[in-house]
């Protein structure tokens, strides 16, 4: 299920214009994606999931994480949407061909054309993008059926709890870095590659994509904690290699590091908050779950 890409892996973007949200003065304003609480008895800190997509309409958040953002010294995000010199190089080592090399060159023919249909569908330039390598290109595609659908990049809503932070003066930290995150996809080899592509054009040629894609988004925009749960079932139940190496190699490995850095971050640091991507969220193995077992106290607000 690569369309869950977007709930546990960022590309950031350049930070997004100032978002015109929704007149919600005698609204109440939803919940969004899900909000903890964690404690190490002297410090407390809030811990937010993300989706790396976003809307105008989800602006502004509820009062409790806007309050905590006020208030946080520091803001701890999978990356900094900032940090754009990091993420280039790291794309440039891990997602382009050298040497000019094209993927109509280094695809079985079939996969290439597949490939260049998608590339037409979704108006994405193919001669600027003939030098990604296949997950790259899986990557691309996957973020503009987002866009298509209404959900774009540049209003992320890391980008905006970034922007809220720093305008107070806070900091914004990396839990991870653009390099670590890159690496993880140059283990897949040729085949490997070409199979996530595969896979990924597989899911997009979907009839029940549009309705797939409403309920991940929807979940995060309702707080739903059985959609998630859902999402990762689904995951799970999805035998490709696509899904497969999302779930393992983009959730499951990446938790600990994350829960680690955010339990040294509460250990230094009283109200800061952490937010990361909704899935680092659901299940047994999930950033919750893991500060529990180092003796936190982690509390389920929404």
């Amino acid at each position: 299920m690569t369309l869950a890409l977007l709930f546990c892996f960022y590309l950031p973007q350049a930070s997004a214009a100032p978002i015109s949200a929704p007149d919600t003065a005698n609204q109440t304003v939803p919940n969004r994606g899900a909000l903890y609480r964690v404690s190490d008895g002297r410090h407390t800190m809030h811990l937010f999931g993300t989706i790396h997509v976003g809307a105008p309409d989800f602006y502004p958040l509820e009062p409790r994480i806007t309050r905590a953002l006020a208030a946080a010294p520091t803001l701890a995000l999978e990356l900094d949407p900032q940090n754009a010199g990091a993420l280039q190089t790291a794309v440039q080592r891990h997602g382009i061909y050298p040497d000019g090399q094209r993927f109509e060159q280094q695809l079985d023919p079939a996969l290439a054309q597949r490939t260049l249909a998608a590339l037409r569908r979704y108006q994405l330039p193919a001669d600027r993008l003939q030098n990604f390598r296949p997950w790259m290109l899986a990557t691309a595609l996957t973020v503009q059926e987002y866009a298509s659908s209404g959900y774009r990049p540049e209003l992320a809503v890391d980008n905006h709890l970034a922007d809220a932070v720093r305008a107070h003066g806070g900091k914004v930290i990396e839990l991870e870095s653009a390099e670590r995150q890159m690496a993880i996809f140059s283990r897949l080899d040729a085949a490997q590659q070409a199979q996530f592509l595969g896979d990924t054009l597989d899911e997009l040629n979907d009839a029940d994509l549009k309705r797939k894609l409403d309920e991940l988004v929807g979940a995060w925009r309702h707080a739903d904690s059985n959609g998630f749960d859902q999402a990762l079932k689904e995951m799970d139940d999805d035998k490709s290699f696509a899904s497969r190496f999302a779930r393992h190699a983009l959730l499951d490995e990446r938790n600990p590091g994350l829960a680690d850095g955010i339990a040294a971050l509460l250990a230094k640091q009283d109200k800061a908050v952490a937010a990361i991507g909704i899935l680092h969220l659901v299940g047994p193995g999930s950033v919750p779950a893991l500060l529990k077992k180092k003796g936190l106290r982690v509390e389920q607000i929404y």
